[in-house]
């Protein structure tokens, strides 16, 4: 039940208060699961091609520069991230081989 205190707040008795708390803590873990299995299908596309996230690391990192650095940045971002894909690659082949 809802109602006014002296200082004209709003205050919850106790058994509303639980509910209002239950109802958050459904919201907070069903978003928590929806939004954690999104990592699973950025991630497990090939590693060659650009994924939203980065995309926006690209974007964020040249903010207010010329469109000629806009252009050398995302081709060494790129490169890096071909090359950390390479890495990872050879890891997981040695890693399989055992």
């Amino acid at each position: 039940m809802v109602f006014k205190n002296n200082e004209g707040m709003l205050e919850y008795s106790d058994g509303e208060r639980g509910n209002i708390m239950r109802k958050f803590l459904v919201a907070f873990f069903f978003f928590a699961l929806v939004l954690g299995g999104i990592s699973v299908t950025v991630y497990a596309r090939d590693c060659a091609d650009d994924t939203l996230l980065d995309r926006f690391g690209d974007w964020f990192g040249n903010l207010g520069k010329t469109q000629k650095k806009k252009n050398e940045n995302i081709a060494i971002r790129k490169a890096n991230r071909l090359a950390d894909c390479a890495d990872k690659k050879k890891a997981l082949a040695a890693d399989g081989d055992d």
